[in-house]
């Protein structure tokens, strides 16, 4: 994705983390419902920050399902960015 960069060097305690446990976490039963498209975009951002995996975006741009796939993407930026703060970690 255009304007995103993987970190060259995460914090070891980072490593820790994990797409399921920050998933889980954040969208928890009883939040406010997201959509399916909402909620892939912020996985595929923790994927992304967690595993390297490279962004794939199965929506046709210009629609409202990649919208909400964007806007999930900048939720899991900021999953990411809170998660490796709690742990003393630079995001």
């Amino acid at each position: 994705m255009p304007g995103t960069t993987t970190p060259q060097h995460i914090p070891s305690a980072a490593t820790a983390l994990s797409v399921d446990q920050l998933y889980q976490t954040a969208f928890y039963n009883g939040r406010t419902p997201r959509s399916q498209e909402y909620k892939a975009g912020a996985r595929m951002a923790l994927e992304h920050r967690i595993e390297r995996k490279d962004f794939d975006i199965p929506y046709q741009v210009g629609t409202a399902a990649a919208d909400a796939f964007f806007a999930g993407i900048e939720e899991g930026k900021t999953i990411w960015r809170t998660a490796v703060a709690k742990i003393g970690g630079a995001a």
